[in-house]
């Protein structure tokens, strides 16, 4: 394009123009007005060298063109158009410069306080140096403090168990048990320690790296050029610093693929479709079909439930993935619910939760309520809650119950429930051995009907009755056409009776202190289970030695309600559930070994089936099953069935055979129920002669003392008379304990050997008589 094809008419031409007297000046660039340079004139003879042949042509010389005349075939010359030469141009070329600084000012300015500003970079730069020099080892370390502080307290628990045990066998055990114990206490103390150790040396081997190099640098510049050296080395370090933290922190991507219900999302249908998918449980080309869409579920924060019908796949298949369906949504298998829905094998109730729906205790309502009566038999009693929040309430209609768990576990607030509610019905007659012999049953003896610490030769005869009771309320059944007892027909039969036994392992033990009646007390157990319940007979046995050879097979298996507390081994988690539970997933001894756990377990019962649980809290520290005792008493005893107030059957045989009862823990309210004979006025005279044995004289001279009527002396009386006649009268007293104990020679301190007895005989036949032996 020529622009002097377009210049205005009558105007000077500027192409022709020369302002300062100089070369062509251009209006526009060079590339816009193209000049075709003109012919170069012939040479002139007259101005031919005198010094050249003149038969030679002297070379043609190309003549020297402006820049701004030159051809530009390309069209892309010149780069700087020559207007901006000029001196408007180059004010005009400042001031564009000027406003392009200032403006780059700004933004720099501004991304200073964004997380791109150089100092937002160096300071996350030092922050993910702190971090890699930290390292995961915490993690390690705390782990490890946790085991060691468990562990040493469980071995100071046992080791102040096995302090106060007094029976040589048990305390053997206990001893034994807390050598075990701390022994993995030392072990855990030893491993904390290590794990402390590597944490410290792999931090200080990457302290050197992200410190020590840098405080080197800063100090060699210092050294070397002072302050200036100083501030190039700072200078120096942050630069790397900022280099190192250059890329600002990932933000999550939030989508579809990424969403977990963990993170407070909700449960959606494309969630569960990825999460079947994932888990293999149907194709990725099959879709669930929604019967009912994801709702929220108001009886516990942050779950969700949803009922979907399965293409061509059972519930049961979903089930045995529910592992993997639960890693999908992003939370724990513990926080995941898969039910059936009726018949219908394809369908499913799906109930999830994005934090642990057992984090939190619950109370048990009969406290929280101050409930003032309890129908145990028909509407049952507040058990523990399920994962979706709903109480369970067995009932005492249906079947017996094992509790089962390791130390510290919480299947003692099983029983505790049990108990309490237990409490509030009076028809139910409480029948309580505590293998333990702790003190914690001691507050509700006033309310028990039989209450005794250990004695297992007292749980023998005691079982022996039971069993009589249960085939004569069998034969009620049988002339009233039943196979089982309806709530009409407890009153008739006598009542429920519930026979708790805590640490079964005291009674059924063979190595234990029990041994030489372990084997019956199981045998009358299980005779007991199997026919028990349907009579109104309940058995609730807590063990927390979950072994073949203390709950046995045939025992287990008429115990229809079981519950499965932490236990230590699969093994042990199969002894309670059944076996092959572990191998479906039903595994207690997975269950954490937090405080926060306890009375998480396993239940399983004919009507839920194997469930995962938690047990209702009862804060016995703080007294709250007290009020419970209280309206315990009061409700029995307006029943006119206060324990030792009424007519029992059950105590009253007992007191027959043994010649003291049970009821309402004996006659001391402790449980300690000890039949006081002649027997222990004799030991206790031979524990006062201090020598360990007592001759006839001396002893029935004690017993005068006691009962006058019987060996006290008479005034006519000879010495040989008064002897002969209270060491007859001591002969019939004990044949008439059934107590075979004769007089024998002893030696006294000044040498003599009267006739007499040692106290290691006294005590053995008192022993024998008791049934502790």
């Amino acid at each position: 394009m020529n622009h002097e094809e377009h210049a205005p008419t009558g105007l000077p031409d500027p192409a022709k123009t020369t302002p300062n007297g100089g070369g062509e000046v251009l209006p526009f660039p060079d590339r816009l007005s193209k000049k075709i340079p003109q012919p170069t004139p012939a040479p002139d003879p007259a101005d031919e060298s005198v010094y050249l042949p003149q038969d030679t042509a002297p070379e043609l010389q190309p003549p020297m063109v402006a820049a701004s005349e030159r051809a530009d075939l390309a069209g892309d010359r010149p780069l700087l158009p020559q207007w901006i030469r000029t001196r408007d141009g180059r004010r005009t070329m400042a001031r564009a410069r000027s406003t392009q600084a200032r403006r780059a000012l700004r933004r720099w300015l501004a991304r200073q306080r964004t997380d791109r500003g150089h100092a937002a970079q160096a300071w996350r730069g030092i922050r993910r140096s702190a971090q890699w020099t930290a390292g995961f080892e915490g993690a390690h370390v705390q782990a490890a403090g946790h085991q060691a502080h468990i562990a040493t307290r469980e071995a100071r628990d046992l080791a102040r168990r096995a302090r106060f045990t007094l029976l040589p066998g048990d305390r053997a055990l206990a001893q034994k048990q807390s050598e075990a114990a701390l022994a993995v206490a030392v072990t855990a103390v030893a491993a904390h320690k290590k794990a402390k150790s590597n944490r410290r040396r792999i931090r200080f081997a990457r302290a050197l790296v992200a410190y020590g190099i840098p405080l080197a640098a800063i100090l060699a510049g210092y050294i070397a050029l002072g302050t200036a050296g100083l501030l190039l080395g700072l200078g120096s370090v942050l630069t790397m610093e900022a280099f190192l933290g250059r890329k600002p922190d990932r933000e999550t991507v939030w989508d579809a693929d990424v969403r977990a219900l963990s993170d407070g999302d909700p449960l959606t249908e494309s969630m569960l479709d990825r999460a079947f998918k994932a888990a293999k449980v149907i194709g990725d080309s099959q879709r669930l079909t929604m019967v009912t869409p994801c709702a929220i579920d108001p009886a516990v924060p942050n779950a969700w439930h949803a009922v979907i019908d399965l293409p061509d796949v059972t519930v049961k298949k979903a089930r045995d993935r529910a592992d993997e369906i639960a890693a999908a949504m992003g939370i724990d298998r513990t926080n995941l619910d898969i039910r059936q829905v009726g018949s219908n094998g394809r369908r499913m109730a799906i109930w999830a939760c994005g934090q642990n729906p057992f984090l939190a205790t619950r109370r048990n309502p009969l406290v929280a309520g101050r409930a003032k009566q309890v129908n145990t038999w028909r509407d049952g009693f507040p058990l523990a809650f399920d994962k979706r929040g709903s109480i369970l309430r067995p009932t005492l209609s249906d079947y017996s119950f094992l509790f089962a768990g390791a130390t510290r576990s919480g299947k003692g607030m099983g029983l505790a429930n049990l108990l309490a509610a237990a409490m509030l019905d009076p028809r139910v007659r409480i029948r309580l051995f505590d293998g333990k012999g702790a003190g914690e049953y001691v507050p509700h003896a006033r309310a028990l009907a039989t209450f005794v610490r250990r004695n297992p030769g007292r749980l023998v005869k005691f079982l022996r009755l039971m069993v009589e009771e249960m085939n004569r309320r069998t034969e009620i059944l049988v002339e009233a056409g039943l196979s089982k007892a309806n709530e009409k027909l407890i009153d008739k039969l006598g009542g429920i009776e519930l026979v708790i036994i805590d640490e079964l392992a005291t009674y059924t033990a063979k190595n234990g202190p029990s041994g030489k009646y372990a084997e019956e007390i199981t045998e009358l157990l299980a005779q007991i289970a199997a026919v028990g319940a349907a009579v109104g007979i309940v058995l609730a046995l807590a063990t927390q030695y979950p072994e073949a050879e203390i709950v046995t097979p045939r025992l287990r298996g008429n115990l229809s309600a079981r519950m499965a507390m932490r236990v230590e081994s699969p093994g042990a988690s199969n002894v309670v559930l059944g076996d092959g539970m572990v191998g479906q997933g039903y595994d207690a001894s997975k269950i954490p070994i937090e405080k926060t756990s306890r009375g998480r377990a396993w239940l399983t019962t004919p009507d839920t089936g194997v469930i995962e649980v938690r047990s209702l809290f009862i804060d016995e520290a703080a007294g709250e099953i007290l009020p419970l005792i209280e309206a315990g008493v009061a409700l029995r005893e307006a029943a006119g069935c206060l324990p030792g107030h009424y007519d029992d059957p059950i105590e009253a045989a007992m007191a027959r055979e043994t010649g003291v009862s049970a009821a309402a823990g004996g006659t001391d309210g402790l449980g300690s129920v000890v039949r006081r004979t002649v027997l222990d006025h004799m030991a206790r005279a031979a524990e006062a002669t201090g020598d360990g044995q007592i001759s006839s004289a001396d002893l029935l001279g004690h017993l005068a003392d006691i009962d006058p009527d019987r060996y006290g002396r008479t005034t006519r009386e000879t010495d040989a008379a008064w002897l002969s006649r209270a060491g007859k009268a001591l002969r019939t007293e004990l044949a008439g304990l059934g107590v075979e104990l004769e007089a024998a020679r002893i030696t006294l301190p000044d040498g003599s050997r009267p006739n007499g007895y040692t106290l290691t005989d006294l005590r053995a036949a008192a022993a024998r008589l008791n049934g502790t032996d």
